[in-house]
């Protein structure tokens, strides 16, 4: 789930308008980032199903980025960051808030991956729905994400349609979704894992630019 962790994380700007965009949605991809580091690193491990081409969804050893525990101790880690950075009556509910996107990856993922994350360590129970098996719903689930965050963002913000927003979302889905439902061969592990480093930090950016044009370009009453 990709464009859907972006939709949670623009979802709840509702829940802390003093918080950037762009934190909340580098908030929400902040295990793919780590599980790229850890790959990389050695630590976790990618899987391709024999099934690939007809299933097109990997499987994972990731107990260090995606087991429960280990969320909730990345959430904890993320809400301090944040709570520093943040002054004033905001800083309290910005931790909460930044902490819940972090939170809110586990509980995605625990819906469209199969039974592969821990809630403990490497050899604890694991969860997953499977939706990925059937991936046109597990899609279409992400689409309504992004949809529901789009108009939870707008509602947070002031002006008009948020245009650059969606224009980012469309932009996602363009690159995400194709590949997901049709691919036919999975890339290589380094690239996926660069491609994981990349897209929290880049799509943070972003996204917060487009919020702080948004807050600071307000079109005139009537």
């Amino acid at each position: 789930m990709f464009l859907g962790h972006v939709g949670v994380g623009l979802a709840l700007k509702r829940a802390a308008p003093a918080c950037s965009a762009g934190v909340l949605v580098a908030g929400a991809l902040l295990l793919d980032w780590l599980l790229g580091l850890f790959v990389l690193a050695g630590l976790e491990e990618v899987h391709v199903p024999s099934d690939f081409a007809r299933a097109h969804f990997l499987t994972f050893t990731f107990p260090w980025s995606h087991g429960l525990l280990a969320t909730l101790g990345w959430s904890a880690l993320a809400a301090a960051l944040a709570a520093a950075l943040l002054r004033g009556r905001a800083r309290a509910a910005g931790a909460l808030v930044v902490a819940a996107a972090v939170t809110s990856h586990f509980l995605c993922d625990a819906v469209e991956h199969v039974p592969e994350l821990p809630l403990l360590g490497p050899s604890s129970a694991r969860v997953g729905l499977g939706l990925w098996r059937w991936m046109p719903l597990a899609l279409a689930l992400e689409v309504a994400l992004a949809a529901l965050g789009l108009w939870l963002y707008r509602r947070a913000t002031p002006g008009g349609f948020p245009w650059g927003m969606a224009f980012l979302l469309l932009g996602v889905a363009a690159v995400a979704l194709p590949g997901q439902l049709l691919g036919a061969e999975a890339p290589p592990t380094h690239l996926l894992a660069a491609t994981w480093l990349l897209q929290a930090p880049l799509l943070g950016l972003l996204a917060a630019w487009l919020d702080a044009r948004r807050r600071t370009h307000v079109p005139p009453p009537g």
